[in-house]
């Protein structure tokens, strides 16, 4: 048998993704204005096979919490609250986003997902997904030593995150 800590395994599966509104703060880019995509999640995690289950990680408990970090941005506008273009309040049941000029977007609040970004491009989002798997794993009790999250945006275009025992975890 290898030694114990070279393993991966992955879990890619249509049920993991979300669909989604966003737009970037990028002066004349096309992306600026609002659209969306159909994205799609995929996780590879590294680690030793636990010696009891023969697992480095169990599939059900990666797709549980890739599922859940999704829904919450499923069907949402994505919204970045460290953009410094960006100032974004409430009124009443809405949300404001002051960008080029006051209430450049104005949705209804529960439409919204506010995410700790500076921009919602796939690779923010695969680094922002990757430290909430992490910490997810970490705390249901996997040990895992690496873990790549990749964000499809769209077919054969995507980003990807990757974890070792030397990234800094945030919060």
């Amino acid at each position: 048998m290898p030694p114990p800590s070279c393993f991966d395994v992955s879990v890619a599966k249509e049920s993991l993704g979300f669909s989604a509104a966003h737009f970037l703060t990028l002066r004349g880019h096309v992306c600026e204005r609002l659209h969306g995509h159909n994205y799609r999640l995929g996780a590879t995690v590294e680690g030793p096979v636990d010696p009891t289950t023969e697992f480095v990680v169990d599939f059900a408990t990666v797709k549980r919490s890739l599922r859940a970090l999704a829904e919450r941005m499923d069907h949402r506008v994505l919204i970045p609250t460290h953009n410094p273009a960006l100032t974004i309040h409430e009124r009443d049941e809405s949300l404001v986003v002051d960008y080029q000029w006051p209430g450049w977007l104005v949705i209804p609040r529960t439409h919204a997902c506010l995410l700790p970004l500076v921009q919602t491009t796939a690779e923010s989002l695969a680094g922002f997904l990757g430290q909430e798997l992490w910490k997810a794993l970490r705390e249901s009790g996997e040990t895992p030593t690496g873990l790549v999250v990749e964000v499809e945006e769209s077919l054969g275009q995507s980003a990807r995150y990757r974890i070792d025992p030397d990234t800094p975890i945030s919060g």
